[in-house]
C-alpha cells in the first residue's frame, strides 16, 4: 500500500509538471530528441541545449543541432497549443485558444532561429550548410505562413533530405568547435536577463545580433528597419 501511495503521488506530481510552461517546453524536447536521436560517431553529432556566450552581455541557447551529412541543423522547438498564426515577416506571432477567447502574442521563432544560425555560422565558417528548422510539436502549423517551419514529420524528413553532403571529417570539425564553446555554466536567469538586455537595445534600433545600427530600409513589402552590417547580418524589424 505504502508503494501505491508513493506511486500515485509521483504521477500526480508529474503529470503537474507536465502542465507547467516548463514541463510542456521538456516535454516538447523530448519528442524531437526522439526524432533526431543521440549522437552516433561517424552517422550524426547531437548537441541537446547548446549555449554560448558571445559577450559579458549575450549569450545564446539553442534547443537542438543536429549534425549529419546531409547539413547542420539548427533545431527551435516550440510545444504551443491552439491556432498559431503568423509570417515570415511579422514580428511577433499570435496564438489563439478556447475558440478565439484568448490570444497570446510570441516572438516570431523564425527570426529567432535566424539569430541562433547566424551565431553558429560565425563559429564554424560560411562553408558549411547551416539549415534552420522551427518544430512545432504539436503540429499546428496550417496557418503559419513562414518557410522553415514544420511538424515532426517534416522534421523527420527534412533532417534525411540528402541536398548536401558533409564527409565525416568535416562533420567531426563543426561538432568539436560547438563542443568547446558549449557554456554549460550559463544559468536560466542570466540567459534571460541578457534577452531582456537585447530586447532593449532593439527598441532603441541596435542590432540584437551584432550590435550595430538598425537603419530605415525600404523592400518590396514596404519600409523596415535593417542592420547596417547587411549583408553580413540580415536581422530586421518593423517600423
Amino acid at each position: 500500500m505504502p508503494f501505491l501511495i508513493a506511486f500515485v503521488l509521483i504521477g500526480a506530481i508529474a503529470l503537474a509538471f507536465l502542465r507547467t510552461p516548463r514541463g510542456r517546453g521538456w516535454l516538447g524536447e523530448l519528442r524531437v530528441k526522439l526524432v533526431i536521436g543521440k549522437t552516433k560517431p561517424d552517422v550524426r553529432y547531437v548537441i541537446n541545449d547548446l549555449r554560448i556566450r558571445v559577450n559579458e552581455e549575450k549569450t545564446v541557447q539553442i534547443d537542438h543541432v543536429l549534425i549529419n551529412p546531409n547539413g547542420i541543423f539548427v533545431i527551435e522547438t516550440k510545444n504551443y497549443s491552439g491556432i498559431i498564426y503568423g509570417t515570415e515577416s511579422q514580428h511577433e506571432w499570435t496564438q489563439v485558444l478556447k475558440y478565439g477567447r484568448v490570444k497570446n502574442k510570441l516572438y516570431n521563432p523564425i527570426k529567432q532561429n535566424k539569430s541562433h544560425v547566424y551565431h553558429i555560422t560565425n563559429l564554424i565558417g560560411g562553408s558549411f550548410p547551416v539549415i534552420s528548422a522551427v518544430v512545432f510539436v504539436q503540429g499546428n502549423t496550417k496557418c503559419i505562413r513562414a518557410s522553415n517551419v514544420y511538424n515532426l514529420r517534416g522534421l523527420k524528413r527534412l533532417i534525411g533530405k540528402k541536398e548536401y553532403h558533409l564527409s565525416l571529417d568535416q562533420m567531426k570539425s563543426v561538432y568539436t568547435r560547438l563542443t568547446e564553446v558549449n557554456d554549460s555554466s550559463i544559468k536560466n536567469s542570466e540567459h534571460i536577463k541578457n534577452i531582456r538586455k537585447l530586447k532593449s537595445r532593439t527598441a532603441k534600433n541596435i542590432c540584437p545580433r551584432c550590435g550595430k545600427k538598425l537603419v530605415l530600409r525600404k523592400g518590396k513589402n514596404g519600409s523596415f528597419m535593417g542592420c547596417e552590417g547587411f549583408p553580413a547580418c540580415r536581422f530586421t524589424k518593423n517600423v
